[in-house]
């Protein structure tokens, strides 16, 4: 076996304070880097940003690789990859707190991934809209980075943190000698396409309450997705929407053919050590900034029976996920239904955590929970079933998971909610939200452009939805 680029011991370079601005300037477009921004402190979420340059390998599973292909598990090569840099670590305290991440895999995982393993049925694109590069991203991309920068995110402390490959000192100070002058997008952003007509769109919320009523499923989250022409450098629509949604889970992670925006609120899976834990989002309420006024406006989501209902069904979904990975009674659900502050919604949240069985590697551990099922309905093979044959187009790395791997097996994945895959010219942008018996199909409609509106906004589109109107959704 290769000698892991992590066995030598992590170097500490203190760099002061720091902002993101300066960062985010020095990024070229198409340069192979990533950010991973946290923007808001939610339950110790939100407390470091991290980013990288100048990846040492990467691992991808291309389009038109089939996972069933493989002898016994979709993603055994991805553990294998995982297990030829997988070494033990000593924790690394800076500012008082544990560093969760000091070098290792960063990158992003498409909805579509576990497709085949699942025994869905193979998608034909039926749209007018030229969206074929979409079929041909890859369904997995991770980089592999061996230096990084971290940053406290409430004091603004910054490091570099590196093993002594040779040039290192070199490669930090060029970050910091200049920034890249950008040149500005001389186009305006627009609308193109939407994956659904609004008739199409109510046909397919009937449908599945058509489907609820014959007991097939339960629940459904079904995405609409918009395409956009002339959509901003990804580093300046990073910008924008840190800017307008600040979020535990921001990313922006580029390469030479594409790049991935997010600005999701929602924690997919935590690992440290033999620790496992998830966070399902499953409730939405406007949040006002009046303080009596939010208090009353999370009462009434707690009450709220359908919220509730949709929460406990998720909740039953991933401790059956976490069960299949984890020792046998260890999975718990810590947290019912916690309600959260973000900075312009409170959401409610369920905690369920365990112990490990063993020493999965990360891909055994998604090939038993992804993708989330507080992003495709219960239970959770037939909900995706049905969003396979109503949804035209892909989702890609929209409701897939964007997040970082440690040598020692740590992990933390987001879900790619309020994401953009960018490629093209173009940038996919989807959105969408839990069908249930009881949904209205045109309120389901007007909850799209809500939860569109701030995303799209930034780039001076219009939802059409009016701004004074309840929030009555979820997230998406």
């Amino acid at each position: 076996m290769l000698k892991s680029p992590f066995e030598s011991s992590v170097q500490v370079v203190p760099l002061g304070i720091l902002s993101l601005e300066p960062v985010l300037e020095q990024i070229s477009p198409g340069e192979d880097c990533f950010l991973l921004e946290s923007g808001l402190d939610v339950a110790g979420t939100g407390l470091w940003d991290i980013w990288g340059f100048d990846p040492i390998s990467s691992f991808e599973i291309a389009a038109n690789e089939n996972p069933r292909e493989l002898e016994d598990r979709p993603l055994k090569k991805f553990d294998h990859w995982f297990r030829q840099w997988e070494v033990e670590q000593a924790p690394l305290q800076l500012s008082g707190e544990t560093v969760p991440f000091t070098g290792g895999a960063v990158g992003w995982l498409s909805y579509e991934l576990l497709d085949d393993f699942y025994g869905m049925n193979t998608r034909e694109i039926s749209s007018t809209a030229n969206i074929a590069w979409l079929d041909e991203l890859p369904r997995l991309n991770f980089s592999l980075h061996d230096e990084i920068y971290v940053r406290f995110a409430s004091t603004g402390e910054a490091w570099f943190l590196h093993r002594n490959r040779e040039g290192w000192k070199d490669r930090m100070e060029f970050r910091f000698s200049s920034a890249v002058v950008s040149q500005p997008n001389s186009e305006t952003p627009s609308m193109v396409a939407s994956s659904f007509s609004e008739s199409e769109y109510l046909e397919s919320v009937r449908e599945i309450q058509k489907r609820i009523g014959q007991g097939d499923v339960y629940e459904v989250n079904l995405a609409r997705g918009f395409l956009v022409e002339g959509c901003p450098e990804p580093k300046d629509l990073h910008a924008r929407w840190r800017q307008a949604q600040p979020v535990p889970y921001g990313a922006l992670l580029q390469s030479s053919t594409h790049a991935v925006v997010s600005a999701s609120p929602e924690q997919f899976l935590r690992r440290r050590n033999k620790h496992i834990c998830t966070r399902p989002i499953k409730g939405t309420v406007p949040r006002t900034g009046d303080l009596l006024k939010d208090e009353r406006a999370g009462a009434q989501l707690l009450a709220n029976e359908k919220e509730r209902a949709e929460l406990a069904m998720i909740i039953d979904l991933e401790r059956n996920d976490l069960g299949r990975i984890c020792k046998p009674g260890s999975v718990e659900v810590t947290a019912v239904a916690d309600v959260e502050a973000y900075s312009t919604v409170l959401h409610t949240v369920a905690t369920i955590e365990g112990v490990l069985q063993g020493n999965p590697g990360p891909g055994e551990i998604l090939e038993a929970t992804f993708p989330g099922g507080s992003i495709t309905g219960a239970p959770k093979r037939a909900a995706m079933q049905v969003i396979r044959e109503l949804e035209p187009w892909p989702r890609s790395v929209y409701t897939g998971s964007i997040g970082w791997l440690s040598p020692n097996g740590d992990l933390e994945f987001n879900i790619a909610i309020r994401s953009a895959i960018v490629a093209a010219g173009q940038a996919l942008i989807p959105f969408g939200g839990a069908i249930t018996w009881d949904s209205d199909p045109e309120s389901e409609s007007r909850e799209i452009g809500h939860k569109g509106r701030a995303i799209l906004g930034t780039l001076g589109l219009d939802t059409g939805v009016d701004p004074e109107k309840n929030l009555e959704s979820l997230p998406g």
